[in-house]
């Protein structure tokens, strides 16, 4: 379980990093889905304290699951229950 658990937590991890990075050459980043109405998007040209706010959550969010997950896939780091 730790296996499955430290890749994908790499890859989630990986890809949270690589979408912030990609932010940094658009100006603009996604908060996901908001139903019938579209998604949420942070620009930032029109609200730059929203944009580095998502940013700083995005690469602490995935440097956390980077982090976490090398420790699992190490051995460093119990894995997170099933229930």
């Amino acid at each position: 379980m730790a296996l499955f658990q430290g890749v994908l937590f790499l890859c989630l991890g990986a890809g949270l990093l690589l979408v912030d990075y990609r932010a940094l050459g658009t100006g603009w980043l996604t908060c996901g889905p908001n139903g019938f109405k579209g998604r949420l998007e942070v620009s930032k040209d029109k609200h730059p304290t929203g944009f580095w706010l998502m940013f700083l959550l995005y690469g602490l969010a995935g440097l956390w699951l980077v982090l976490f997950s090398l420790q699992l896939l190490l051995g460093q780091a119990e894995p997170l229950p099933l229930s």
